[in-house]
């Protein structure tokens, strides 16, 4: 019987890696379509600094959108899809695309902006502790440029997609209320930071007014308040 820890989803481990040998293939035969539609689409419209495909003043000639677009409903995709393959394709011109690398990949890194580090870039392919290999994946290629990953591994990076998925100030009082329900968590958290979310938490004042309230219910915290605010009066238990 075959163990669970030895099979991937419905397949066994070695079916997987057999999958796997045979996906990357097609992934390479795909990234060479890309690159070979791309250099189609800058074969039809180079990349121009200003302007559509010829210079201004001329009659009945299409725009760069334009151009692509026709070509993009011709072969039918999307107009942006065409700008994709056109934009990868001019900023790894051939002889400087690296063969077993996803196309994806190409297209993160093309953001690097100096040439020279963007040809080394490749070459250097990141460490993946999950296979013990050297290997390129989009978020590898993504932490190169500074781009957000889809899978965050380091504390900066889970912090920041925290902060991404509570932008809204509902999830954002929610997660925190929940989060200071954590001893652990509340341990970490200084006095000063803990009064400005409860600040943050009171803002409306109907809230505002029955904290007040509870909290005063409080004997030490009613005393040291009335000592505070009124200094002249004792406060009888």
């Amino acid at each position: 019987m075959t163990d669970v820890a030895d099979r991937i989803g419905n397949v066994t481990r070695q079916r997987y890696e057999q999958l796997v040998t045979q996906a990357n293939e097609l992934i390479a035969q795909v990234a060479r379509a890309q690159f070979a539609l791309g250099d189609m689409a800058l074969e039809i419209e180079p990349m121009r600094s200003v302007g559509g495909s010829m210079p201004n003043g001329t009659d009945d000639l299409f725009t760069v959108m334009e151009s692509l677009q026709l070509f993009a409903d011709d072969i039918g995709v999307e107009r942006r899809t065409v700008e994709d393959w056109r934009y990868t394709a001019n900023r790894w011109p051939k002889g400087k695309r690296k063969e077993g690398v996803s196309f994806t990949v190409h297209r993160i890194l093309a953001s690097v902006v100096d040439e020279d580090e963007r040809w080394a870039a490749i070459e250097d392919a990141p460490f993946n502790p999950r296979t013990g290999a050297r290997q390129w994946t989009p978020d590898g290629a993504k932490r190169v440029v500074g781009q957000w990953v889809d899978r965050p591994v380091t504390v900066d990076e889970k912090v920041q997609a925290v902060a991404d998925l509570t932008r809204d100030d509902e999830v954002a009082a929610q997660v925190a209320t929940d989060l200071l329900k954590r001893p652990a968590v509340t341990e970490h958290v200084t006095p000063a930071e803990r009064v400005r979310v409860v600040t943050e938490l009171t803002r409306d004042d109907t809230v505002a007014q029955q904290v007040t309230t509870d909290l005063l219910r409080r004997p030490a915290v009613a005393r040291k308040t009335m000592r505070d605010d009124y200094p002249d009066y004792e406060l009888t238990a």
